[in-house]
């Protein structure tokens, strides 16, 4: 799928997501226009990625959203879990966003008290 048609198939629904995590190999390079043309923010990884790191990270990343974390916070655990685990990929993980939002202060999930 090309980047153009996943934007567009995001941008088609009434109430597109807030976040998309692309937890592909290299899919960090079609980030910067997810989030300049359809998503505040978005997380692709840098290179190649193995799968069990991949799904180590996002594991971890919703994890921490639903736990009430920030997208930045979220984002900061996944890769410490990844460098926790002794893997060589915690920084491949890579988050952008909107100029005009702040991902330290947006929170996807309030948990419930």
């Amino acid at each position: 799928m090309t980047a153009r048609a996943f934007a567009r198939a995001i941008s088609a629904t009434d109430d597109p997501p807030l976040l998309v995590l692309l937890n592909s190999c290299r899919s960090a390079a079609q980030i910067d226009d997810l989030v300049a043309q359809v998503v505040p923010f978005a997380i692709g990884m840098a290179d190649s990625i193995e799968d069990a790191d991949a799904i180590n990270y996002a594991a971890q990343f919703y994890a921490a959203v639903a736990n009430g974390q920030s997208i930045n916070s979220s984002h900061l655990s996944g890769q410490a879990a990844l460098e926790l685990a002794g893997l060589e990929s915690a920084d491949l993980p890579t988050l952008a966003w909107a100029p005009d939002v702040d991902p330290s202060a947006t929170i996807l999930v309030s948990p419930e008290g």
